[in-house]
């Protein structure tokens, strides 16, 4: 650590000449600027970092947006394999599973599922097909009241494209990943094919297009147990289990490989905009996203007869282990989202905005085979099982705002509405392979609503000094909360909560190479209707809601430094987090077996750091570009009534150093070629921090991952690209075993 920490500062101080780009994020709004010399500082509350098209294609092997972000200083995404639904943003200081806590827009439109703050309820990247995105913009932390307290973690708007005149594009990829970790060694191949035209005819412009992606992954979970009993008597022998050390670096022993997961995600999306005659736009866009999967197991251990043996009572090694059973799973669904945009933005005195979205999960089964631990009858056998149906479920938000652009001043105001709604029915199955619904099992619902009014005013006191200043005013609603069983119902009061949210930034620019910023913000992430209200089992584990949670309180601050050079940047911010009844999931295990989880409020978090980046274009040799950074974290948990022995412990899934760095050169205006590193350090996955051993499945290992990447214009209007993700095969994990060495190859014609 101590030759890491200079070796990046001098990357951040080094006086090259060189010329580039920067970028400049107005709420929702990017555009591109001539020189890194154009302040990024003055003009925004917060701090904005940008990633644009061209920077994507020639240094990102992305065959999902999720990938596009790797990158981004401080920012993760949860991708444990490529296609993987439970890609969730982690960025200064939110972990890897804590979803409602960011927030992802593509056009002003909500993608972020805040339906819940789990692993379960990520991103609709779905809706994104990544070669109609045109830039990436990130503004870090809750300083901006046109957001709600879900911004703690950050804002992300991807911005797409629409067309000036007649394009289209088409191209097929492929990618391979050969996968060892006990009883597993698998080649797993999957492709993706991609098209999309568009036009502008007059006033009108159109933007289609179709993304298929179909992909194996490596397994996700593995079958383990821990020691039962010394007395074998009873128990089937085995054969070919594997023994380690668990997380706590206890003796266990692993007995085969679960969810296995083979999907296919195909999603259409279309863009119709009219331009009117005053410069005002109004925009419809409809996204589809259709899902079929399967979860596959593979048993490692077989009986004397050479059968394989997938749950119940086993005798290894003339020891007595009691197995979790092997079931596989499949899940189908259909996700219909649609928007209306209506807006003015000629930069006059006058601009308004008008946007509705909505989000339907118009069909969404989970099936699963639930035969008990104590038969190991072959799974793809028995038919019985249950089927939990999330049809109806979804989310419905309205936002509109004027701006005003007084002298020295530019002020807006607005008014947000969201409305989230669960729909969950579980039935037991008779042929859950073939979705055939039994009888009912048990309910979960409800709603959540938000109402919020806001006002921010940039005030340009002179030109060197600039102050915003913003207040959110919100009205929270739980209502219609109901879990019931085939015995019981619970019916839930229904709860408010006002709350207000004051913020403020400084910034400061005596000389146009340098720029300072002060912010501060508070903010008030509500709990989800999830967490609220659904009840679900997850393998062993029961999942309880809680009814009476608290909204977190969140308290942020940030100051930034930022030098420029002609044709490049040096940034250093500060960063602290205290965090109020903090939403965070406690899992209690049961002397019977099995787990019940809670989401509890824990009374006192703080995050803080520092966060460097830098970016240089034509660096120490012509057509070398290089970009860093680095994000030093500390976090404890102060206070928590609730476990006192929690008391100074670290925030799970926040690693304490993170560290990335890209470089990209170009030969020519046909070929370029790209080199990438990411670091992520010591992270815990246990509130209680008992996950000693990171190094093995169910921890959070450090890891190393190097990239790369070639792309050559072979033809005109055609392009090849290769690239590999960790070269090096690192074996890493976050929980679930990260994806290991993955080759990549592209073929791409635009015309």
């Amino acid at each position: 650590m101590r030759k890491i920490i200079p070796a990046i500062l001098y990357l951040f101080v080094m006086p090259l000449a060189f010329s580039g780009e920067t970028s400049d994020l107005v709420t929702s709004t990017v555009t591109v600027k001539d020189s890194f010399v154009d302040s990024r500082i003055i003009k925004f509350p917060a701090t904005v970092e940008t990633y644009d098209k061209k920077q994507i294609e020639e240094s990102v092997n992305a065959a999902t947006p999720a990938q596009t972000l790797k990158y981004f200083p401080s920012i993760q995404v949860r991708e444990r394999s490529i296609g993987d639904r439970n890609g969730i943003i982690s960025s200064r200081t939110i972990g890897s599973i804590s979803s409602a806590q960011s927030m992802l827009y593509a056009d002003g439109v909500l993608l972020s599922n805040l339906l819940g703050n789990s692993f379960s309820y990520p991103p609709r990247w779905g809706m994104v097909n990544p070669e109609e995105i045109q830039r990436i913009s990130m503004m870090y932390g809750p300083f901006s009241s046109l957001y709600a307290g879900n911004s703690m973690g950050g804002v992300i708007n991807i911005e797409t494209r629409m067309p000036e005149r007649l394009e289209a594009h088409a191209g097929v990829q492929s990618f391979i990943q050969n996968f060892k970790l006990y009883g597993t060694d698998q080649t797993k191949i999957g492709n993706r094919e991609f098209f999309s035209i568009g036009n502008k005819v007059n006033d009108f412009s159109f933007w289609a297009s179709m993304n298929r992606l179909e992909n194996t992954a490596q397994p996700l979970d593995f079958s383990v147990a821990n020691l039962s009993s010394t007395a074998a008597g009873g128990a089937t022998l085995v054969t070919g289990a594997y023994q380690d050390k668990g997380i706590s670096n206890q003796d266990r022993v692993i007995f085969g490989a679960t969810t296995i997961d083979t999907s296919i995600q195909t999603n259409g999306k279309f863009k119709g905009q009219y331009e009117f005659l005053n410069q005002s736009k109004l925009t419809y866009t409809i996204g589809l996203w259709d899902l079929d999967s399967r979860q596959n197991v593979q048993s490692y251990i077989k009986d004397i007869d050479g059968n394989s043996i997938y749950g119940g009572d086993v005798n290894f090694n003339n020891k007595k282990y009691s197995l979790a059973r092997m079931n596989p799973a499949q899940a189908e669904a259909f996700h219909v989202m649609q928007s209306i945009d209506f807006k003015s933005n000629n930069k006059g005195f006058f601009n308004w905005q008008m946007t509705l979205s909505d989000y339907d999960y118009s069909k969404d089964l989970s099936n699963r085979s639930n035969l008990s631990g104590a038969d190991n009858t072959n799974p793809y056998i028995t038919k019985t099982g249950q089927i939990t149906d999330l049809s109806g479920t979804g989310w419905t938000v309205f936002d509109s705002r004027v701006t005003f652009r007084p002298k020295d001043h530019t002020i807006d105001l607005g008014y947000h509405l969201d409305y989230n709604h669960l729909r969950q029915i579980v039935n037991a199955s008779s042929d859950w392979m073939g979705s055939q619904k039994g009888g009912f099992t048990s309910l979960s619902s409800g709603n959540t609503k938000t109402h919020a009014i806001y006002i921010q005013d940039k005030w340009q006191i002179s030109p060197l000094w600039a102050l915003t200043l913003g207040g959110r005013q919100e009205h929270y609603e739980a209502y219609d909360g109901i879990n019931q069983n085939t015995t019981n119902i619970a019916s839930y009061e229904d709860r408010s909560r006002n709350t207000f949210s004051p913020k403020v930034s400084l910034s400061f620019e005596p000389l146009p190479a340098w720029g300072y910023r002060a912010a501060f913000g508070k903010a008030y992430r509500f709990p989800t209707v999830t967490e609220l209200f659904q009840q679900m089992t997850l393998g062993n584990t029961i999942v309880t809601n809680n009814p009476n949670l608290k909204p977190e309180e969140i308290y942020s601050g940030e100051i930034t430094a930022e030098r420029r050079f002609a044709n490049g940047l040096a940034r250093a911010s500060l960063f602290r987090e205290d965090r109020y009844d903090a939403l965070t999931s406690q899992t209690n295990l049961s002397p019977v077996g099995g787990s019940t989880s809670y989401v509890q409020n824990v009374d006192h978090v703080r995050i803080y750091g520092i966060e460097l980046a830098t970016e240089w274009k034509n660096a120490i040799v012509p057509k070398l570009d290089l970009m860093a950074n680095a994000t030093l974290t500390d976090s404890e948990i102060l206070k928590n009534d609730a476990a006192p022995s929690y008391i100074n412990k670290k925030v799970p899934r926040i690693p304490r150093q993170l560290y990335k760095a890209v470089a990209t050169y170009r030969m020519n205006e046909d070929v370029s070629m790209s080199l990438a590193a990411r670091y992520s350090g010591r992270q815990f996955i246990e509130l209680n921090n008992s996950d000693i051993n990171p190094e093995t499945y169910q921890g959070a290992s450090r890891l190393l991952f190097v990239d790369a990447k070639a792309n050559y214009k072979f033809k005109d209007r055609w392009t090849a690209s290769l690239g590999v993700d960790n070269i090096f095969n690192d074996q890493a994990y976050v929980h679930h075993p990260l994806s290991q060495r993955t080759g990549y190859a592209q073929i791409k014609f635009d015309y």
